[in-house]
């Protein structure tokens, strides 16, 4: 991600926090990135600059003014002010990191060799959450049938493989 995103997001982390409103600006920003990506007019008439920045900020108040905290307009409108709106979904993402961070939620990554069940999920969950001391875990699951058996788990940059796969390969590195 680039550097942008994470100054912009972590400003507005900031302001939900002061606001005691992570959830609330969350969810208002994943709605507005909905409609960003899904609606290429609406994208492509606030990215165009040929359309004065007065006009993209007129229709974004009189779309938006009634359903958005205005906390979240006002970000919207600084983001057209400095030529940034093309960084939204950027930001987004940045912003689910950094709140997750705040509220102590982990994010992982379980890859198996082969589907899990609800509660092989759960001890993973459970395991991890503890490790890390987090007060939630949120976890996405993916198939990967070269691990052979086991799971991987990915956190952050960090990669802690018990698959079949990667323990074949670290003999395989031991006897050189």
């Amino acid at each position: 991600m680039p550097l942008i995103d994470k100054r912009y997001a972590e400003a507005l982390v900031e302001i939900a926090d002061n606001a005691n409103a992570i959830d609330e600006f969350q969810h208002e920003l994943v709605e507005i990135i909905g409609i960003y990506k899904d609606q290429q007019d609406f994208r492509l008439f606030l990215n165009n600059p040929e359309v004065k920045i007065d006009t993209k900020k007129e229709t974004l108040k009189s779309i938006f003014s009634k359903d958005l905290r205005p906390e979240i307009l006002n970000f919207l409108l600084l983001l057209l002010d400095k030529d940034r709106i093309k960084h939204l979904p950027g930001i987004n993402d940045e912003f689910i990191k950094l709140a997750d961070i705040k509220r102590n939620t982990l994010n992982m990554t379980i890859i198996s060799a082969a589907e899990l069940d609800e509660l092989q999920i759960t001890k993973i969950k459970e395991k991890y959450g503890k490790l890390y001391s987090a007060t939630s875990v949120k976890a996405s699951v993916e198939i990967d049938q070269s691990l052979i058996g086991g799971v991987k788990v990915k956190i952050g940059d960090k990669v802690i493989d018990g698959s079949v796969k990667g323990r074949l390969e670290s003999i395989k590195e031991l006897l050189g």
